[in-house]
């Protein structure tokens, strides 16, 4: 399968930290609960020990994370995003799931610009960015990282990629070699039910057109983007 980034959206319109406060309670039981089951079922452990530990002994916290340990903010919301989530269903997951290695031509892109807004909005969606003072994001193990953008930072990241590379079309015009786009008119010509794989094809605007991808289903909502980490 190899690392990738996972895009999500919430559709309550909430930003995630108000999310992690707002189920708080049955996020931390439920974490605990499932660490027994699994030592009960597994004889190991479910998570990280410092979170079962932080859960088991703050069944609530103040409506604020700014006074919590960095380490138990950033492995809370990776539990949050990456499991609790599935469980109670209040994220969506959406759009591409691309290899990380398919951003990094983009990134040197989005470097070259030495714009800093750019750069800081490209790198909290592809490296992550703790909900802390939008420090780098730190968990205890690192196994994902949580990024994410309000509706409207994500709003100026998307003008900013239009500004310097242009929109979907425009990038592959501009950025595809000849023989790129032969191989995409070629996978299409031999799509099944419009379906077709180009595993080794990786433009340089691969990683700002997924980004774009994801952002053009956004446009329901002033929803908060927030993508996994692999």
């Amino acid at each position: 399968m190899g690392v990738r980034i996972h895009f999500y959206k919430n559709n309550s319109g909430k930003e995630i930290e108000d999310l992690i406060l707002e189920h708080y309670s049955d996020y931390a039981q439920w974490y605990v609960n499932r660490n027994e089951a699994s030592i009960e079922e597994f004889d190991e452990i479910y998570g990280t020990v410092e979170l079962i530990d932080f859960f088991s002994n703050n069944k609530t916290i103040d409506n604020n994370i700014n006074h919590l340990d960095k380490k138990i903010v950033d492995e809370m919301t990776v539990g949050f995003v990456v499991e609790y989530s599935e469980y109670n269903k209040v994220l969506e997951g959406f759009g591409p799931m691309m290899n990380k290695w398919r951003y990094q031509k983009s990134t040197k892109l989005v470097l070259e610009t030495k714009d800093d807004e750019f750069i800081k909005l490209w790198k909290y969606l592809i490296y992550g960015r703790s909900l802390k003072a939008s420090e780098e994001f730190n968990s205890y193990t690192n196994d994902y990282k949580i990024g994410f953008l309000s509706f409207k930072e994500h709003s100026k990241l998307e003008e900013l990629i239009i500004d310097y590379f242009g929109d979907l079309e425009g990038m592959k015009e501009k950025y595809w070699t000849d023989s790129e786009k032969e191989e995409l008119e070629i996978a299409i010509q031999n799509s099944v039910n419009g379906v077709y794989s180009l595993s080794d094809h990786n433009p340089i605007t691969s990683g700002l057109e997924y980004v774009l991808e994801a952002l053009n289903e956004m446009k329901t909502g002033e929803m908060e983007l927030i993508t996994v980490i692999e």
